[in-house]
């Protein structure tokens, strides 16, 4: 298997439909909006993704790639060629969204709530993925840094390896720490950039390569989580067993709101699983999302954000999932996530004084954000042109001035029970 594998990885008849010299990204100067929207570019339909990862690939079957990669590329410098190897690229234009099919249908065969009351945002269910582009990483290639990233790729792949056999895993931050004092990392980017690397050459996920998540994220509510383990990504996805009676989980964007509900016990009033990452969400909570929504298929997921571009990017990564990803990014998208809150309609009657002016960023990233979504969530879209039309934005504690001073759980029942969300 690992010979196959290495034939496609390294070019030797694999299915790469294009080249493009090597390229390092500059990780967080791509915003998600920068995603191909579905309908534009190819086909739908003629438009292939990068071979899927691995996802139950064992210890001993990476440390079987990684040494089979090794032995491959010292045995190409003996016979005096210059290795290159190929790799899916990371940047904008080899990203897409694709749409998922099974998705929104319960246990039963039906719909679930959100689809049948338009909690799918008027679209279909997709996921953010990479596409069959390639780069090339070569020692001697034209790109500056294209020897450097083969550098620190094999540095990476000797530290992993020497994890797997000991048997330990490492945070992306610690295997920072761990290589720093090499020449070719020269910031936490660089092992960043390594890692998506050694995942797009193995096809493991980065778990597989015993690199975990630091977790920032909280859960509250109506659910029982039974691993005696610590909480590291592989025990998120292989090793925990949920127990829960509720009827929807709740995905808050900001700490503090989702605290305040939490002491309201806003879940014992809606049986709901209450899960904030905090701000933009840590890979440990949308993987903890991801395999609770996987044992409860037809559990509503909702979004509660901010009325504001930055909001509705949260809401994407979530949803769709991270371009930073890459390969991965699919195995933790939420395709059935729906919008409940902040959006205009619920913000009709707040105070004046609760919204800011929309800044140019702002504008830039709704208008890109917008475009995206026209087609695979167009409910989403059009609150988006909302924001844009009015030039205003707030904060989900907008919703409490609204009525002279609503209470924000009083409003989010009825809205619940009204159906409204998109």
């Amino acid at each position: 298997m690992a010979d196959r594998l290495l034939a496609e990885i390294f070019g030797r008849g694999g299915a790469a439909s294009q080249r493009h010299d090597s390229q390092i990204d500059d990780e967080g100067a791509a915003a998600w909006d920068e995603a191909e929207a579905p309908g534009s570019g190819d086909d739908e339909g003629e438009r292939a993704s990068a071979p899927a990862l691995d996802m139950d690939a064992s210890a001993a079957e990476v440390c079987r790639r990684i040494v089979s990669a090794s032995l491959w590329f010292v045995s190409q410098l003996c016979n005096g060629q210059v290795p290159s190897i190929e790799l899916v690229q990371r940047d904008a234009s080899n990203r897409a969204l694709m749409e998922v099919r099974g998705v929104g249908e319960n246990e039963a065969g039906g719909e679930n709530e959100s689809d049948a009351e338009g909690g799918s945002g008027g679209g279909g269910a997709y996921v953010l993925r990479m596409q069959q582009h390639t780069q090339t990483r070569s020692l001697l290639g034209r790109h500056p840094e294209s020897g450097e990233a083969v550098a620190r790729l094999f540095v990476l792949l000797e530290a992993v390896h020497q994890n797997l056999l000991a048997g330990v895993s490492a945070t992306q931050r610690e295997l920072w720490y761990m290589l720093k004092t090499l020449e070719v990392f020269r910031c936490p980017r660089d092992v960043g950039e390594a890692i998506q690397d050694a995942v797009s050459m193995l096809q493991v996920p980065r778990s597989a390569l015993g690199v975990t998540a630091s977790s920032k994220g909280l859960v509250a509510g109506r659910v029982a989580v039974h691993d005696t383990r610590a909480g590291d990504i592989a025990h998120i996805t292989r090793h925990l067993a949920y127990q829960s009676d509720a009827q929807l989980v709740l995905v808050v964007e900001k700490d503090a709101v989702f605290q305040r509900l939490a002491q309201q016990r806003f879940f014992d009033r809606v049986p709901c699983v209450l899960v904030t990452g905090k701000g933009v969400p840590d890979l440990a909570t949308r993987a903890f999302l991801s395999c609770l929504t996987a044992c409860f298929p037809g559990l509503p997921l909702l979004g509660l954000v901010d009325w504001n571009p930055c909001g509705a990017n949260i809401l994407c990564i979530y949803r769709f999932g991270s371009h930073r990803m890459g390969l991965e990014s699919p195995h933790y998208a939420l395709p059935a996530l729906g919008w409940l809150g902040a959006r205009s309609s619920q913000l009709q009657q707040a105070d004046a004084g609760a919204f800011q002016e929309l800044t140019g960023r702002d504008r830039t990233m709704a208008t890109n954000l917008s475009h995206t979504l026209r087609h695979a969530c167009p409910g989403w879209a059009a609150e988006l042109h909302q924001m844009l039309d009015s030039g205003s934005k707030a904060e989900l504690e907008a919703l409490d001035t609204v009525d002279g001073g609503t209470d924000l759980a009083d409003l989010l029942i009825h809205c619940l029970e009204q159906g409204d969300y998109i």
